[in-house]
């Protein structure tokens, strides 16, 4: 149990990391090399893209790191008529859902495809990961990650990242691309990055008591249950308590929930001195719990 609690610890701090990560670059003009490097961080990638699918148009390249080197391709033929094959491209425009998926899943006769035969066994690649962001009916975002045929394909343990970090992913690339039109932003210091502290420090305080305010800050930091306890002298009982109460007011069911909502409120948030979640909850209407005194 020691083991995979201490997995369980890694992968719920690398979640932690990649939430603030993605949150700082929300709105910055070098958005898509700080996603990608977050993500590579925890994920050991050989070949990533973020591509802009639009139906009956070539995709856009919104962020590309492939290295043109012996064994891995360029994607020239595959802009110039091959994306028409991809299994990827063809679901994503065929409205599957967004999420995370593996080409081996939804191709899983790949080595005898067209695709296969005309591009993807010259690009050098073997195993890929694709995450869908919809902006809207005939738009989506695709962040591809891939690992070259030289290298080991991804782990399980890969795989159960990118899925739970999939959604944080998505918040950020619809903050980014659909709400906040970076074009119109000057400041690469934006809003979002210089009250980050702040937002850490504040959030949740108009709907939650104190404790549980502590208790999600250190989630959101990448505790664990045994480090918030040790962190703060109680038991770990008392935290997953804490835990289920402030769960319940802010009508969520997970720590991934917990940090998609963290980037919504701070993405949304005016005055740096308040709680992100009175302007949230401002737009939404009053959903969560009422405040409860400390």
């Amino acid at each position: 149990m020691d083991g995979v609690a201490a997995q369980s610890d890694r992968r719920a701090s690398a979640t932690a990391d990649l939430a603030l990560s993605l949150l700082a670059g929300v709105g910055a003009r070098d958005f898509q090399e700080r996603l990608a490097l977050s993500l590579k961080r925890h994920v050991k990638v050989d070949a990533g893209l973020i591509l802009l699918y639009r139906r009956d148009t070539a995709p856009k390249i919104l962020f590309n790191d492939w290295c043109t080197d012996k064994g891995l391709s360029d994607i020239r033929n595959y802009l110039q008529g091959s994306y028409r094959l991809d299994p990827f491209y063809r679901l994503a425009l065929d409205n599957g859902d967004d999420g995370l998926y593996r080409l081996n899943q939804i191709e899983p006769s790949l080595d005898r495809s067209q695709y296969y035969r005309e591009y993807y066994r010259h690009s050098g690649l073997h195993d890929e990961f694709n995450i869908f962001v919809t902006l809207d009916t005939d738009t989506k975002v695709a962040i591809s990650l891939a690992r070259r045929r030289s290298h080991e394909i991804f782990s399980g343990a890969d795989a159960k990242f990118l899925q739970t970090a999939a959604p944080l992913l998505s918040q950020a690339v619809l903050r980014h691309y659909r709400d906040l039109r970076p074009e119109a932003i000057e400041d690469q210091g934006s809003l979002l990055q210089s009250t980050l502290a702040h937002a850490l420090k504040n959030f949740g305080r108009s709907v939650l008591t104190a404790r549980e305010c502590e208790i999600a800050q250190l989630i959101l930091r990448g505790f664990s249950v045994k480090g918030a306890a040790a962190r703060l002298g109680i038991s770990p009982a008392t935290v997953k308590l804490h835990r289920r109460n402030l769960y319940a007011k802010l009508d969520i069911s997970s720590q991934t929930a917990l940090f998609s909502l963290f980037i919504d409120a701070v993405a949304l948030a005016s005055n740096a001195s308040e709680d992100p979640l009175i302007t949230y909850l401002g737009r939404r209407g009053p959903q969560m719990g009422q405040r409860i005194p400390n």
